[in-house]
């Protein structure tokens, strides 16, 4: 199904409605203009901070305010809201356990022509470095509308991974299961494909592209970085012999990185191949498009990759 909204748009909307009803909700920003953002500007003036281009010092104003009973959501670019403010994350929000929710927009090479300023291939790595902090990487709306109900009652803080652009709406919103944290398409014995946030939308294409050859993989939709259920996925590769990780995101502490210590930890005997950006791509001006074949992660690069263990 087409979607026309952007992330962002989708959850500040969702924010501005469910504030209209709890005034324990704050948003706060740095400078940012969207058309949403306006809009809960415009309508909740009382429950709005616009803290200038002063990102460190919004992260701790957010913590203070949590600590003291409000609910506070923290809109920005994503490189700058996070490695920029990682220690006021780790202390004032992480070690506090406060649950303030961090709207980052722009993850992996959503701005891609700003170059890598803007660049938010890391953020994964670095921040499922922390104990009491969860992340959540949706592939479209239907996933964002079950993380934003989840975010209204956490306890813990949050980062939100938000693609800059639209993106089409995979599957069924009645489908997804936030406890389990990862969504689950076709059938395969012999092969699992694992992404999350834009790769999905990839491999995704790629699926129907394999039912006129009549080959099906199963793919696994990650969105919850930290905190989905092991047990499931562990009975998922019981059953499963090779396993493609594909990310937008340095291959060092990313999603294939979790897979790989979860595969150890557990003792698996699965096949484990991991897609995603290398060291020596890391720092470009390339369209989003070049990059991912660059880094072997889009469609075609992918395709031969499976066909190939396919074919072992």
């Amino acid at each position: 199904m087409s979607n026309k909204i952007q992330m962002r748009d989708f959850f500040i909307e969702s924010l501005r409605n469910e504030a209209k009803k709890n005034k324990e909700i704050l948003l706060i920003s740095n400078e940012q203009g969207a058309s949403a953002l306006d809009k809960f500007r415009k309508e909740l003036k009382n429950q709005f901070i616009n803290a200038g281009i002063s990102e460190q010092n919004i992260i701790s104003v957010s913590a203070g305010l949590a600590s003291q009973g409000k609910k506070v959501f923290v809109y920005s670019i994503s490189s700058f809201i996070t490695l920029r403010c990682l220690e006021q994350i780790k202390i004032d929000l992480n070690i506090m356990k406060l649950p303030v929710t961090i709207l980052a927009v722009g993850a992996s090479y959503s701005y891609d022509m700003s170059g890598p300023t803007h660049h938010s291939i890391d953020d994964i790595a670095i921040l499922r470095t922390l104990g009491n902090f969860e992340i959540y990487s949706p592939s479209d709306n239907n996933v964002l509308k079950k993380i934003f109900k989840e975010t209204l009652k956490s306890k813990i803080p949050n980062i939100v991974r938000l693609d800059r652009f639209p993106l089409k709406n995979i599957g069924e919103c009645k489908e997804i299961d936030i406890k389990r944290g990862f969504r689950k398409f076709g059938k395969s014995k012999k092969i699992a494909i694992i992404t999350t946030g834009i790769t999905t939308h990839i491999v995704s294409e790629l699926r129907e592209d394999f039912v006129s050859e009549k080959i099906d993989i199963l793919h696994l939709d990650i969105f919850q970085i930290k905190n989905f259920s092991k047990n499931q996925l562990k009975n998922i590769f019981f059953k499963i012999k090779n396993i493609i990780t594909v990310e937008e995101h340095t291959l060092n502490g990313g999603i294939g990185s979790v897979i790989a210590e979860f595969i150890l930890d557990n003792k698996l005997k699965n096949s484990l191949t991991r897609l995603g950006i290398r060291d020596e791509n890391l720092y470009s001006y390339l369209e989003r498009s070049k990059n991912q074949e660059k880094n072997n992660i889009d469609k075609s690069s992918i395709k031969k990759i499976i066909k190939k263990i396919l074919n072992k």
